[in-house]
C-alpha cells in the first residue's frame, strides 16, 4: 500500500447500498479530483447511480494523497468497480445490442448505450473524509488505480 503511516478505516458492507444521482465527469481518467470537479461545475457529466461495496473513511492528510493520485496504483481500492445490470436488463439490452454481449461500450448499439447509461449502477468505493464529510465515489473497472471518480454536489455526513 502507498499510504505508509496514514491512518484509514475500510467498512467492507455485506449488503448493497445504494446510492441516487452520482455526477461522472465526461472527461475521465484524471488524477486529481479538482480536474473531476471543474468538469462538473461546467456541466460536462452524467448522472449514474452506484452500489456502494465498500466504505472508506480517511483522515485529511490521507484524503489529499488519495484525491491527488487516482491513476497511481493502491490498494486501497481493492479492484472494486464495474457495473450491474439486473437480470431483466440485461436481456432487455441483449435485444437492443442485437444479441451481442458488451465487451467495448464503443462497440454497442446506440440504444443500448442509452439503455445502460439510464439502468446500469456502477459497483463503487465510497471515499469520505472524516473531517469535512467529503464523499466521493471510485469505480476501478478490475483496476487498482481510482479509473472513474464520482463526486455528489452534497457534503454527506456520517
Amino acid at each position: 500500500m502507498k499510504t505508509e503511516n496514514k491512518k484509514y478505516t475500510i467498512n467492507k458492507l455485506g449488503y448493497e447500498l445504494v446510492k441516487r444521482k452520482v455526477k461522472w465527469a465526461d472527461l475521465n481518467k484524471n488524477n486529481d479530483l479538482e480536474d473531476y470537479k471543474n468538469e462538473v461545475e461546467k456541466g460536462d457529466f452524467s448522472y449514474q447511480d452506484v452500489i456502494i461495496k465498500q466504505i472508506v473513511f480517511v483522515d485529511n492528510s490521507n484524503w489529499k494523497y488519495l484525491t491527488n493520485s487516482f491513476l497511481e496504483d493502491n490498494d486501497i481500492w481493492e479492484t472494486i468497480g464495474g457495473h450491474d445490470l439486473t437480470k431483466y436488463d440485461k436481456e432487455t439490452f441483449l435485444k437492443l445490442n442485437n444479441g451481442k454481449e458488451m465487451d467495448k461500450f464503443f462497440n454497442c448499439e446506440e440504444e443500448a448505450k442509452d439503455f445502460f447509461k439510464k439502468n446500469c449502477k456502477a459497483l463503487v468505493t465510497e471515499l469520505i473524509n472524516n473531517s469535512t464529510g467529503e464523499t466521493i465515489y471510485i469505480n476501478t473497472e478490475g483496476y487498482k488505480y481510482a479509473r472513474y471518480v464520482g463526486i455528489t454536489s452534497t457534503k454527506e455526513v456520517y
